[in-house]
């Protein structure tokens, strides 16, 4: 399901206590066209980001409930011998499975979505990052003010993937497509920044959007939001 700006901006959930609401920009992209690279130089201009990949990584680690429920859904078999997830051969199995691919889902998106809920209540900036990289395909994140996509050509990100991961070219192509379209992400966008150039590009753009947001979140504080 693709969903739109306002399915994005609505739907709020059981808030953490002390009801803190930053101005969150959602960060998005496709798989290989930077976010990382862009997240971090929101981070040097000391803006808080929050990475729902790095959330997802920590709920899977040794002793999280998260990992008792994925190995009672998909056996033992995908966890090794020091007690942690082997992410590669998940991966295989949900890669062409859909069922097994909700499942996974169920898990771990309720539970990141409350972390990433937690996490933007301890913000103590104005405005936050919020990396979610299939913001397209999962949706229904609450509370967020604005989506930024991080923009590239498909032909791009085949070359970055298989540069990156020693891919084929088959196995990157298979990689894009499981992912949703570049014009769905771009149907979402409330910024765009075009990520093709070199990294001194992408800097100055991240300096751009970074006044810009900033005006934003005061003018949401002036007006009590």
């Amino acid at each position: 399901m693709v969903w739109e700006a306002s399915d994005l901006l609505l739907k709020p959930t059981p808030e953490p206590e002390n009801n803190n609401h930053p101005f969150t920009v959602a960060l998005t992209g496709g798989i290989a066209s930077g976010k990382t690279l862009i997240s971090d130089e929101f981070a040097k201009l000391g803006v808080a980001v929050i990475d729902t990949d790095v959330i997802a990584h920590s709920l899977v680690e040794p002793g999280q409930p998260a990992l008792k429920e994925i190995e009672s859904t998909f056996g033992s078999n995908i966890i090794d011998h020091s007690g942690r997830l082997k992410r590669r051969e998940l991966r295989s199995l949900i890669f062409s499975d859909p069922v097994k691919r909700t499942k996974l889902e169920s898990i771990l998106h309720p539970k990141i979505r409350q972390a990433a809920a937690e996490a933007i209540a301890k913000v103590t900036s104005v405005y936050c990052i919020l990396v979610i990289p299939l913001l397209v395909e999962r949706g229904a994140y609450p509370n967020i003010d604005r989506v930024l996509v991080v923009d590239v050509e498909p032909a791009t990100q085949v070359s970055r993937l298989m540069a990156r991961d020693n891919s084929s070219r088959k196995q990157a192509e298979q990689a894009l497509a499981s992912q949703g379209s570049r014009e769905q992400r771009l149907r979402i966008a409330d910024d765009i920044l075009d990520n093709s150039g070199p990294p001194e590009q992408a800097r100055d753009q991240v300096a751009k959007l970074n006044l810009r947001y900033l005006q934003l979140a005061q003018g949401q504080i002036s007006n009590g939001a």
